[in-house]
């Protein structure tokens, strides 16, 4: 009777254990199911490259650019305030820093990578193929993307309204500047003298394409989605609650990543490069978007020593008296709410396909289409990873977040515990001498809050 009844609870515990795993995996899915996702788009783009490229069987070109990007920012149109898309429209210091590490800090940095590996012979030797370094140019200069860094940043808990802000001025200003950081920043070695691009007329038709694109997928979207929000505000929210547009624009998202994997494979230029030369990219481009990143993290929440050291010399400086109030706010270092910390990381480091592509195939359009397509991966790794890298880092900042709330609320709470037992002694003193002392606390001073905890915690 007792070996049965142990064997039973043998039974039981063992059952208990495996629904625990069970449930253990089920939640490692739900809580990664877009990481999951990106890599099963990975394994679709690798074996049907030809159903998600550019020209493929679901013409991404119109139905994924147009249709999943334009589905994600008339989401957000519809989620955001517009209070808070103007607020952010006249934040210079955000413009300057989120461009200034995009299309100035990034280019000189990886310009500085690419003189090293010419210096050591990584180009002469054969070990490196100059396509790959030129592509790696053209990547550092073209400006951010447009729809994965306004996803991650809301699916970490930042200020989406500010990636959006900063999405359509880097992709305006950064169309037109971008061939011409290119241009400046190429190098003139004799193992480049066959990769020299053309001539600026050429791109006329590129510009068309890029202000098409921002237009139709970005722009017409989010602008409908405000005039919805402004216009019928009830059954916008009802719509958002009931059909979960904001976990379907991760979906979308995923197919967006879909068709950059095919893309890339579908040009054979993967396989047809030294492995050398693709492997070496990989691990840049990784390691890259993790200092771009760092980067971005510390100018925009830098300790507050070195704060103080540059803005000694900077904004604090004689010569910054004589410029003008809103260039000296817009250069001072200080730290940023952590909401746009993790806006600025996620767009400052990210760079966009939609420019990139194109812009490699009107400046190249001279040569010939293996050369173009192998200029053109450097764009697409850097795309793809950054996807990737980049889901790591939403659970990064979605945990930093959560971390300092809570460390928040932990001094709100501290504080008001403190004001209870100042008010209590403040009671006590009172009461036991006759007279109205308060132990150097002014009355006004005391949180009326506080004084509602207090009388809630007491017995009934």
């Amino acid at each position: 009777m007792e070996g049965s009844q142990e064997a039973r609870q043998s039974s039981e515990a063992k059952s208990l254990g495996i629904f625990r795993f069970v449930k253990r995996i089920l939640g490692f899915f739900r809580s990664n199911w877009l990481v999951l996702g990106f890599g099963l788009a990975c394994v679709l783009g690798y074996f049907f490259p030809h159903v998600a490229a550019r020209g493929g069987i679901i013409h991404s070109e119109y139905s994924i650019l147009y249709g999943a990007i334009g589905s994600i920012f008339l989401i957000n149109g519809m989620q955001l305030s517009p209070a808070k898309l103007k607020e952010h429209a006249t934040n210079w210091r955000l413009h300057i820093i989120v461009q200034g590490i995009n299309l100035v800090l990034i280019p000189v940095i990886q310009l500085i990578i690419v003189r090293t590996v010419i210096i050591a012979s990584g180009v002469s030797s054969g070990t490196i193929d100059a396509s790959i370094l030129v592509g790696m140019v053209v990547v550092s200069c073209i400006p951010t993307t447009i729809a994965s860094n306004v996803v991650m940043t809301r699916n970490a808990g930042g200020d989406e309204a500010a990636a959006i802000i900063e999405v359509v001025i880097g992709n305006v200003v950064g169309s037109f500047l971008s061939p011409w950081l290119i241009y400046g920043f190429l190098p003139n070695d004799e193992e480049f003298e066959s990769l020299k691009p053309a001539k600026s007329d050429t791109l006329g038709p590129m510009y068309a394409n890029v202000m098409q694109q921002l237009g139709l997928s970005v722009l017409l979207p989010l602008v409908i989605g405000q005039s919805l929000r402004w216009t019928l505000p009830k059954r916008v929210a009802w719509a958002l609650r009931t059909f979960y547009l904001g976990q379907f624009c991760s979906v979308m998202l995923m197919l967006v990543a879909w068709s950059t994997f095919s893309g890339a494979f579908q040009t054979g230029a993967l396989t047809a490069l030294p492995k050398s030369s693709v492997i070496f990219n990989v691990f840049v481009n990784i390691a890259e978007y993790v200092l771009f990143t760092a980067i971005c993290y510390w100018i925009t929440s830098p300790p507050k020593v070195l704060a103080r050291l540059i803005n000694m010399y900077v904004a604090d400086s004689r010569l910054s008296l004589w410029l003008p109030s809103i260039i000296r706010r817009a250069v001072m270092v200080r730290k940023m709410p952590e909401e746009l910390v993790v806006a600025v990381c996620f767009c400052g480091a990210a760079k966009t396909a939609s420019v990139g592509i194109p812009l490699a195939a009107a400046m190249w359009s001279q040569l010939d289409n293996f050369t173009i397509s192998s200029i053109q991966v450097p764009v697409l790794l850097y795309t793809v990873e950054q996807v990737f890298v980049g889901q790591f880092f939403t659970i990064f900042f979605k945990w930093w977040l959560c971390r300092s709330k809570q460390r928040t609320g932990d001094t709100e709470s501290t504080t008001t515990r403190e004001q209870i037992y100042a008010i209590e002694e403040h009671e006590d003193g009172a009461h036991g001498s006759g007279e109205d002392r308060n132990c150097g606390i002014s009355a006004e001073l005391i949180d009326q809050d506080a004084l509602q905890e207090k009388d809630a915690s007491r017995p009934q």
